[in-house]
């Protein structure tokens, strides 16, 4: 058992001294009215990402996600954990063209009610980057990607898949170390 804990750690230990590191992440706001009624909706999201490239064209990564929602009717207060695997399969000088594989759960609550709404899904997300210098990298996400969702509070239970491209395009931006 030793003798595997210790190839486990230098196996790891190599892996990371060739990897180099990055963080990022997107910042989100927006509101909306409902035309002839007194709702207004105001939104904001945080999404920091840590991750590792583990070779030319894989980056293993963790991006945790916080999302408000203030309305008349409800205030929304949602968390989220997202480990992924990202792989560029096209490469064209400061461009790429990759995927996001990703496994997540978040966890929402809204005021009012005494549990919260759970969901875990699988996502596979398709993006586009640039990199603007050789530290920083901007990052664009096509919408949710494909998908499948299983969401739950109490006895309510909801499966969803889909394929979701341009309902809502994100970007971000990446600083290497």
């Amino acid at each position: 058992m030793k003798k595997f804990i210790l190839a486990a750690i230098v196996a790891v230990s190599a892996v990371a001294a060739n990897a180099q590191t990055w963080a990022g992440g997107s910042l989100g706001f927006g509101t909306s009215h409902v035309n002839g009624s007194e709702t207004t909706t105001k939104t904001f999201n945080l999404r920091p990402e840590v991750g590792m490239s583990i070779s030319d064209n894989v980056d293993v990564a963790i991006a945790l996600g916080y999302d408000h929602a203030n309305a008349a009717t409800a205030v929304k207060n949602a968390w989220t954990i997202n480990p992924y695997v990202r792989y560029a399969f096209v490469k064209a000088g400061d461009f790429s063209a990759f995927v996001d594989g990703g496994l997540g759960y978040t966890t929402t609550h809204t005021n009012g009610f005494d549990k919260n709404l759970n969901a875990v899904g699988v996502n596979v997300t398709p993006g586009i980057a640039y990199a603007v210098s050789p530290k920083v990298t901007l990052v664009s996400h096509l919408g949710d990607g494909l998908y499948y969702n299983h969401t739950w509070q109490d006895s309510y239970h909801k499966n969803a898949f889909g394929l979701d491209l341009f309902n809502a395009i994100s970007f971000g931006a990446y600083v290497s170390f």
